[in-house]
């Protein structure tokens, strides 16, 4: 055996004894469990695009989300409201697309198809309110192809929380996208201070929020440029933002370091209680994953008062 490919093999033995997995696991009473899950092209119908599927796939995707247990689900990839519907039926679910228009298709590196549309998109209970809902074009730059952010609120009994789901730019895999001169890096660095300042309003009202979502970007490093950026506010204090996935390894074998994260603001921990999950498929051969990315789960909890 390759040296590296020990590494990778003792990472993923690392990620199956530590890692906590969500598929399968009911939910604790009065908790509210939220998940992100980038679907890797979802299309409808299933069989276009640059990840066809067929019939067994959806259905092993669908028992996959509805083993989430999940209350909230943000998605990424997803092309279509009819795409969504395939794994979170509208009897069960409010669906949320983003409002970004379509673009022009690409073709497909793998099969020479043409791409479907890769929008951001909500899956909520309808056992809970959905108060809101906002597109956030400034996310996409007003560049055809960049996604747009989607912010949502959502009531339980006891709590309104705002959402925020993002897909960024991928290609700026650095620990400080401001020195590099990456085309990917430079426009990242136009989304970052987007991100930040969403941050910094809604610190500014002191109710829960949550940004969830793919960030292309590893921000489980404390020293990541934009993980410093995030957690501080313009006069260099600390604010309350929490990564709830700050421990967890990525679950696909190749990609240890996460980039679909949720974090948590205006919660604090003597208050709230974090419970983060990884849910693996069944079959976790690179060729027979479900999607590129793993759903990942934070169970929120508060404290009685």
């Amino acid at each position: 055996m390759s040296k590296h490919t020990a590494t990778i093999a003792s990472l993923i033995s690392l990620f199956f004894v530590s890692g906590s997995s969500a598929a399968d696991t009911q939910k604790a009473p009065n908790s509210l469990r939220v998940a992100t899950w980038n679907v890797e092209h979802l299309a409808y119908p299933i069989d276009r695009g640059c990840r066809p599927r067929t019939e067994q796939e959806i259905a092993d995707m669908k028992a996959y989300a509805d083993n989430l247990h999940a209350d909230i689900v943000g998605l990424q990839e997803v092309g279509s409201k009819e795409a969504v519907n395939l794994l979170f039926p509208e009897r069960d679910w409010h669906i949320v697309m983003s409002t970004r228009k379509d673009n022009e298709p690409f073709e497909c590196r793998d099969n020479g198809n043409p791409s479907t549309q890769q929008k951001v998109a909500f899956a909520v209970r309808k056992d809970l309110s959905l108060d809101s809902v906002k597109g956030l074009a400034d996310f996409g730059l007003e560049r055809e192809g960049l996604r747009y952010g989607l912010q949502i609120q959502v009531s339980d009994n006891s709590n309104q929380y705002t959402l925020l789901n993002v897909h960024l730019k991928s290609g700026c895999f650095v620990d400080n996208y401001s020195r590099s001169d990456r085309e990917s890096c430079e426009t990242f660095a136009k989304q970052a201070p987007i991100l930040d300042q969403w941050i910094d309003d809604q610190e500014a009202t002191g109710k829960p929020y949550m940004i969830l979502g793919d960030f292309n970007h590893r921000l489980t490093a404390p020293y990541n440029h934009l993980t410093r950026q995030i957690l501080r506010d313009d006069n260099g204090n600390r604010n309350s933002l929490i990564n709830t996935h700050a421990e967890t390894i990525g679950c696909h074998p190749y990609y240890p370091a996460p980039i679909d994260l949720i974090f948590a603001g205006n919660m604090p921990e003597t208050v709230w209680s974090f419970k983060p999950m990884v849910a693996t498929f069944k079959n976790m051969e690179v060729d027979a994953m479900l999607s590129d990315h793993c759903a990942i789960v934070t169970e929120f909890a508060q404290s009685a008062l």
